[in-house]
């Protein structure tokens, strides 16, 4: 088939490359066991609490999903105190970010963005013929709020800010969002993109959810796939005003969620003991883990994730290549343009403890 049946838009994007799959590596090298510290997962697993949902839903799934996971939004309400109708619930953050763009963004308009970042902006932003208007982070690898602002025209339509940002799993000061809202035009909406905000530990750091209260317009996005432990059930989900929701209502999927995925989410709001040892032991495990690699040589930033932003200091695809090897996964951020970093999970202590025997593995190797 010609390309030139392809949709014209379509010729501009590139696929995006996720973490190497567990089963090929195992395949690929004959290992019985594998490491994946490359695609910013929970490692302890989702709540028993949301297994158990699971399992149940699993018995009822010749039924199709209540269309608007009204459970789930429900809870969410609660959590965040706003209206069960200022959220919609769609199939993973990445799909929610797509339905904000494809309920947004017409030819020609722009949509501003800091790079490094998550790549899903730039893809859904061509896709519907906008522009792309990408800017460096700022010297400490934040979102540079003060140049997106310079940037802004009378074609401005969304600003995507990542906060925490990934790859480099750095925030914006505390109180440097609030005053940016306060300078950007009303006409222009601010998504934040929050799949890691859960790990922020910062008193009093204001996220979309007070921005929303506020009357700004903002848009948040948030995902049950990071703290949660559900990145293979596929929930995100936005919030924000009703006027600034109902387009995105408009060209949703009428079962974007599944019913298993839907109760797993709901249940895992539950559990609030598990979510608390979560947060603890990726603190925990976090603070080692950045110790002992900056011991080794390796320089990092500092991360509000649950995932570390390092500079190897040497070609990281074939670091990665001798990681994977003894079965370690970590994730080059060549995508990003940048040869010598790598995204680093926090994994179990005993998944760190291997990652770090292998790595003074290669160093004395390489000595």
């Amino acid at each position: 088939m010609s390309k030139e049946q392809w949709r014209r838009n379509v010729t501009q994007l590139k696929p995006y490359i996720p973490g190497k799959a567990i089963e090929d590596v195992k395949r690929d090298f004959g290992l019985a066991e594998i490491t994946r510290l490359a695609s910013n997962e929970n490692p302890l697993g989702p709540s028993p609490k949301a297994v158990s949902a699971m399992l149940r839903a699993l018995l009822d799934s010749q039924l199709y999903p209540e269309s608007t996971c009204r459970e789930l939004r429900e809870k969410l309400a609660s959590l965040y105190e706003m209206d069960q109708d200022q959220f919609l619930i769609g199939n993973g953050a990445d799909n929610v970010i797509s339905l904000i763009g494809t309920a947004y963004i017409n030819d020609g308009d722009e949509i501003i963005y800091c790079t490094p970042t998550f790549p899903a902006y730039r893809t859904i932003t061509l896709l519907l013929g906008g522009m792309p208007i990408e800017l460096p982070l700022t010297g400490n690898l934040t979102f540079d709020l003060d140049r997106i602002l310079d940037s802004i025209t009378d074609r401005t339509k969304l600003i995507f800010i990542c906060n925490p940002n990934n790859p480099t799993g750095t925030i914006v000061e505390k109180g440097r969002l609030e005053a940016f809202l306060q300078q950007v035009p009303p006409q222009v909406i601010v998504v934040l993109d929050e799949a890691y905000v859960e790990f922020i530990e910062l008193e009093g750091y204001l996220t979309g959810v007070d921005f929303v209260k506020k009357g700004y317009p903002v848009i948040f996005v948030r995902t049950f796939s990071k703290l949660y432990g559900l990145a293979g059930t596929r929930v995100g989900y936005c919030g924000a005003s009703h006027e600034l929701l109902e387009p995105i209502l408009a060209v949703r999927e009428p079962f974007a969620v599944n019913r298993i995925a839907a109760a797993g989410a709901t249940a895992a709001l539950d559990d609030e003991e598990y979510k608390i040892t979560i947060l603890q032991e990726n603190k925990r495990e976090m603070v080692r883990l950045a110790k002992e690699l900056q011991e080794l040589g390796y320089a990092l930033s500092d991360s509000h994730a649950n995932f570390l932003f390092v500079d190897m200091k040497e070609d990281v695809v074939n670091l990665s290549n001798t990681l994977m090897r003894e079965g370690i996964l970590i994730r080059p951020c060549i995508a990003w343009g940048l040869p010598n970093h790598a995204r680093i999970t926090i994994g179990t202590a005993e998944q760190n403890d291997r990652l770090l025997t292998a790595l003074r593995k290669t160093i004395k190797t390489t000595s």
